[in-house]
């Protein structure tokens, strides 16, 4: 009677493991961006109720910017929030902040629910999901032609008022370089509009001085910057010649595209 009671106890065991339910031993959740441009992430499936993670697998077939829409599921009661990284496609090397907050609370700050990364054509990249709720998850993708010089020394010219796109890919440390020619003594006007979760740097040089820089954010619109030399606590403009404007992550883990002009 003792093994016979030994053995059921073991089968019972066994029995009550399998029917617990799922999300406790559950793998982590994987999706195919490339197929599905949008995936629902039900509330027994966000990490908080499962313990387990969402992976988006994307692959761009040229460079550009990927856009992740954050939103909350159909028939929610409330808002989606938690937080995003991006991977590598090995799923071991981080190439974002290590969590970016999300939160669709705000519908008029696009920023808290939009994540932008710059990616390179043809590399597997892995975006990873930490819900605190279920949400939804959208994807759009820009393909961006960057015709920047990667050096000051072959910087791409660009004209007066003339828009330029650049595209600063996750996980590359090179910078855009910019050439422009002001034919006249004048204050240098920097028109910018970035998307990006972290930030840029905009900087203006004289062949290898630095003359000013600015970080620059996520922006919903066109801003404007401008660079102007101060003598005698007045401002005067920077004299006819070259110059060169370079751009750059402001920090090691941002990413994203941006459009840039000069008057």
């Amino acid at each position: 009677m003792g093994n016979k009671l030994r053995n059921y106890m073991l089968f019972a065991v066994i029995a009550f493991l399998c029917m617990m339910p799922q999300t406790v031993c559950a793998a982590d959740t994987e999706y195919d961006l490339n197929q599905q441009k949008t995936v629902a992430v039900a509330e027994s499936e966000c990490f908080a109720a499962s313990g387990n993670y969402t992976w988006l697998k994307y692959t761009p077939k040229a460079d550009g910017r990927l856009t992740i829409i954050l939103s909350e599921l159909q028939n929610a009661s409330q808002s989606a929030k938690g937080y995003i990284t991006l991977y590598s496609s090995s799923k071991t090397r981080i190439l974002s902040s290590k969590s970016i907050f999300y939160n669709t609370a705000n519908k008029s700050r696009r920023d808290w629910y939009e994540i932008a990364f710059g990616l390179q054509k043809g590399q597997t990249y892995y975006v990873r999901i930490k819900g605190d709720t279920g949400v939804t998850v959208t994807r759009t993708f820009s393909k961006i032609k960057d015709t920047s010089g990667a050096y000051r020394q072959n910087a791409k010219s660009i004209k007066k008022n003339k828009n330029k796109m650049g595209l600063i890919p996750a996980g590359i440390s090179e910078a855009d370089w910019y050439k422009i020619k002001l034919t006249k003594k004048q204050k240098i006007r920097i028109y910018y509009n970035v998307k990006t979760r972290g930030k840029f740097k905009i900087s203006l040089y004289s062949g290898t001085r630095l003359i000013a820089s600015q970080n620059v954010y996520y922006t919903s619109k066109q801003r404007r910057f401008t660079i102007y030399l101060e003598t005698d606590q007045k401002q005067t403009g920077l004299k006819a010649g070259e110059y060169y404007i370079k751009v750059e992550r402001g920090d090691a883990v941002s990413s994203g595209s941006y459009k840039i002009k000069w008057n």
